[in-house]
């Protein structure tokens, strides 16, 4: 196979992967591993086509020869059912003229010979996603171009341009629309989009236009408007009224909705510029917050900054930006350091040192934290086994784990493999997880978490005392590991509800069983009251912030460790 690509930069997105092989298919999971596909396997045509029922999936590669459905078969079935989706074949090169009729049906995008230089066929799905999105924009723009709501807004925009007066451009989301729609009927945007027009008219200046072009969004246009402060108030008016519940509203009572505006001309001086600075007034996390969000150019600094970050993610793993830091866990009992936890840190070549909670968020949004998640794991283990050379009294080090690790069993293949080539006890390993990991779906992270337990690693539940329900899993979840959040600590000392609290917590942790550790310990007194009520370990900066592993490694060698000291901070 001979790519027309030179190492694109692949955008990122859903991919399948189908073939009957297992080794072919963990061959292409190790090639892919790296790169920003969200990749999705089944060993047969029949279980990709479950795969695309209950996942977005962009672009497919598929072996030609297969039992019961050849990839021939599904590809025809894939282009049938999912038009969009942008379908390769990767097979033998005996398979090519087989193949023909389906390249030339437009079914397939391209064929791919088996056996595959791993960068090249990187390029090649990476251009398979690329023209998945060209395709994509070219049919938005014709159907935008073929519909008269989406002509008469953008004439609206250019008239109010050409009156030269100031006017609001306002978007607003209905961001559960897709749900919406599928459990109330098609005709639920009509209703919405009657109720909205009713706001408008009663709520903003005579003259207000609405346009609804695109299913769960609507434009709104206010002209000659009398101040920012008047029009942020009433655009609450109607946001607030869309918000909360509504008996009389047809197929739903309550609906999810956020509003950014833009003025005119100060937040844009021409149609490109303004609809521009509206939508990057939706791409940032105060929309969110706020639910009414204006446009300003520290607004277009934080989105350039939050592309920056995704974009560089991939290449920071390509050449080992990322770098692990311990942080470690004093054992109360015996007054000594045997663990710590695993945290990563990134020095970006332009932006400098980047917050761990910033990137990691950005990384959730787009499927990238799975190949994080897999350099850590995989330089974790790599240095667990260094330090147990160094220091046999090592107990156990954490590592952090995400909620989309534990959506399929490779994170338990991973662990399996990593503890054979390093020859490493598995309870030398705990992984930490958080709550979030839990409501995705409890079935399933069950069920992952059972066979890492099975492999001999402990289970250690982080954050906890942030949400509601923590208390229901103890109980049901393999946990070994409890780890008080900083929230609680930090109201140990003035707080005899909390002390109470954090006391009956511990001594509940215990009869099932489980360690308890607080994190965020900052100052002596937290320490004696923990020490009190019994707690097992104590991590934080009042003894030490998260050290590179050479530094760590001294510490390892000051045993036992004097808590009424502040070191390394």
């Amino acid at each position: 196979m001979k790519s027309q690509q030179s190492h694109v930069k692949a955008p990122a997105g859903k991919l399948l992967v189908v073939d009957d092989e297992p080794n072919i298919l963990s061959s292409l999971k190790r090639c892919l591993v790296k790169t920003p596909f969200e990749v999705y396997v089944a060993n047969s045509a029949q279980e990709g086509l479950a795969i695309m029922q209950e996942h977005n999936i962009q672009v497919v590669l598929s072996d030609f020869r297969m039992p019961h459905m050849s990839g021939a078969e599904l590809i025809e079935q894939i282009k049938s059912t999912y038009p969009d989706v942008i379908s390769m074949v990767l097979s033998g090169f005996a398979d090519f003229d087989s193949a023909i009729g389906l390249l030339n049906s437009g079914a397939a995008h391209k064929f791919l010979r088996k056996p595959w230089n791993n960068q090249d066929l990187i390029d090649e799905i990476g251009g398979a996603f690329t023209e998945y999105h060209t395709r994509l924009l070219n049919k938005r723009v014709l159907e935008g171009e073929h519909n008269p709501e989406y002509y008469a807004f953008e004439q609206a925009v250019r008239d109010q341009f050409e009156m030269q007066q100031e006017f609001c451009l306002v978007s607003l989301k209905i961001k559960d629309y897709d749900f919406l729609e599928q459990h109330a009927g098609p005709n639920i945007f009509k209703g919405l989009l009657t109720e909205i027009r009713g706001l408008v008219n009663s709520e903003l200046p005579q003259g207000s236009q609405t346009f609804a072009f695109d299913n769960g969004k609507i434009f709104i246009i206010i002209p000659d408007y009398e101040s920012e402060a008047i029009i942020h108030s009433r655009l609450s008016a109607i946001n607030h009224k869309l918000n909360e519940p509504n008996t009389q509203r047809q197929g739903c009572v309550k609906i999810n909705c956020v509003m950014g505006y833009a003025l005119a001309p100060s937040d844009g001086d021409s149609p490109t510029s303004l609809l521009e600075n509206l939508r990057c007034a939706f791409s940032v996390d105060n929309v969110e917050k706020e639910r009414l969000c204006r446009f300003d150019s520290a607004l277009r600094d934080v989105q350039q900054r939050q592309l920056k970050i995704k974009n560089s993610i991939n290449g920071a793993l390509r050449e080992n930006q990322f770098y692990l830091h311990f942080q470690p866990k004093v054992h109360l009992p015996e007054q000594k350091i045997d663990s710590a936890e695993i945290l990563i840190r990134w020095q970006h070549k332009e932006l400098g040192w980047i917050p761990p909670n910033e990137f990691i968020n950005l990384s959730e949004l787009d499927g990238q934290i799975e190949q994080i998640g897999e350099w850590l794991i995989t330089q974790s283990v790599k240095m667990i086994a260094e330090l147990h050379q160094f220091s046999p009294d090592l107990k156990r080090v954490a590592i952090n784990i995400s909620a989309c690790q534990l959506a399929n069993n490779s994170v338990v293949e991973q662990f399996a493999r990593l503890l054979e080539q390093y020859a490493l006890p598995p309870s030398l390993i705990e992984l930490e997880i958080t709550e979030s990991c839990l409501i995705q779906d409890f079935e399933q992270t069950l069920k992952i978490l059972q066979a890492l337990k099975s492999l001999g690693l402990s289970i250690a539940m982080d954050d906890f005392g942030t949400g509601y329900s923590s208390f229901a899993y103890l109980a049901k979840l393999p946990i070994d590991v409890l780890k008080l959040d900083k929230v609680l600590v930090d109201g140990i000392e003035g707080c005899k509800e909390i002390q109470s609290m954090i006391a009956g917590l511990i001594t509940m942790c215990h009869e099932l069983g489980i360690s308890v550790v607080a994190e965020g310990v900052e100052v002596a007194g937290q320490v004696d009251l923990l020490k009190l009520y019994g707690c097992d370990y104590i991590q934080g900066f009042h003894f030490s912030k998260a050290l590179p592993k050479p530094e760590f490694e001294q510490i390892l060698l000051q045993q036992p460790f004097n808590t009424n000291s502040n070191f390394h901070k």
